[in-house]
């Protein structure tokens, strides 16, 4: 009896969750770090992030479903997103896919599947922003680099 060939995916092809855990480890080192996209984590602890991301990326690239969060748009309705921040947010996934050595191929896949989150997150005006919770606050942070 033959057993079937198992597909190769973007999440085999990494090599598992051992990388995307590196990978998410130097990337919100540099989110923490930034003082612009940082202050949307203020009080939120990186590990949990790191493993929330590491979790979600897991079932996008072809892995085991094991993200027990809520999807992206719910998760982020709160924040204020805009394209230039996305951008940004996407520029330091690309800088932390070198960093982990990520093959370029490699590196350009992930990049897209990130990337196809955009139009869910991106808000057009502060106005789309809605409270998660009555308590909950809208995120808004304008780049102090910026000014």
């Amino acid at each position: 009896m033959m057993c079937a060939e198992k597909q190769q995916t973007l999440y085999h092809d990494l090599g598992g969750k051992p990388t995307l855990a590196r990978v998410h480890k130097i990337f919100y080192d540099k989110i923490y770090k930034h003082p612009w996209i940082g202050q949307y984590f203020h009080g939120i602890s990186q590990t949990v992030i790191e493993d929330q991301q590491t979790d979600f990326m897991t079932a996008a690239m072809g892995g085991p479903e094991i993200y027990q969060g809520k999807p992206p748009n719910p998760a982020h309705r709160h924040m204020n997103i805009t394209e230039e921040l996305f951008g940004l947010r996407q520029a330091l996934l690309k800088k932390s896919l070198e960093e982990a050595n990520i093959p370029g191929e490699l590196a350009a896949k992930w990049l897209k599947i990130d990337g196809a989150f955009r139009k869910g997150l991106v808000k057009e005006s502060l106005a789309a922003c809605e409270k998660r919770f009555t308590t909950d606050h809208v995120l808004d942070f304008q780049n102090p680099m910026a000014q």
